[in-house]
């Protein structure tokens, strides 16, 4: 698969289309204050910062569900550095929406906060990506299967033959289309 720079249609920066000013919580509190926050805001992380303000973790839904709820611990008394997503992973604004993508696929991640000059200035999701460019997202997780199967070593079958995109029997969307017989058939056609 060549790179995915030859999919771009236009350089949208990753300062157009973040969230500005997005939801802080400060590492010490615990991770009942953040749910709520969440819950409140209608969201599903925060960008956890410490005393000075840096930037130290992002605290998602799926950390509080696998990292407290699916251990069966007590939120009110496990604080959010426990169990936030680190390091934090940032890109610069001027960056092109396709540098977030890519970004995120390299790392499995589904947010960015977007910094210039050191500070946090927004915050760029997977999300985000989609609504300008719903394809990118697939492209370049497809891209990054198939370079870590080659640092590997080993090309899995699944990177071979499963991709995303519209099944040509029914019509509906599928992230787990095969190739059968010349056709893109998602798992209920075939």
């Amino acid at each position: 698969m060549e790179d995915v720079d030859r999919f771009k249609s236009k350089d949208v920066q990753i300062k157009d289309v973040m969230s500005k000013n997005p939801l802080v919580i400060k590492e010490k509190e615990n991770v009942e204050t953040a749910a709520n926050l969440m819950k409140e805001a209608d969201i599903g992380s925060l960008v956890v910062i410490d005393d000075d303000e840096n930037l130290s973790g992002i605290i998602t839904e799926m950390d509080i569900v696998k990292k407290v709820v699916a251990q069966n611990l007590s939120p009110d008394e496990i604080g959010i550095s426990e169990v936030m997503s680190t390091p934090v992973h940032t890109i610069r604004g001027e960056k092109a929406i396709q540098e977030a993508a890519r970004l995120m696929a390299e790392e499995n991640i589904r947010r960015l906060p977007v910094v210039e000059d050191e500070e946090m200035i927004g915050i760029i999701t997977e999300n985000d990506v989609l609504e300008i460019s719903p394809t990118l997202i697939d492209i370049t997780r497809e891209y990054e299967k198939i370079r870590r199967s080659k640092r590997s070593g080993k090309y899995e079958d699944k990177v071979k033959r499963e991709t995303s995109g519209y099944c040509e029997s029914c019509g509906i969307y599928s992230d787990r289309l095969v190739s059968d017989n010349s056709q893109l058939l998602c798992p209920e056609c075939r």
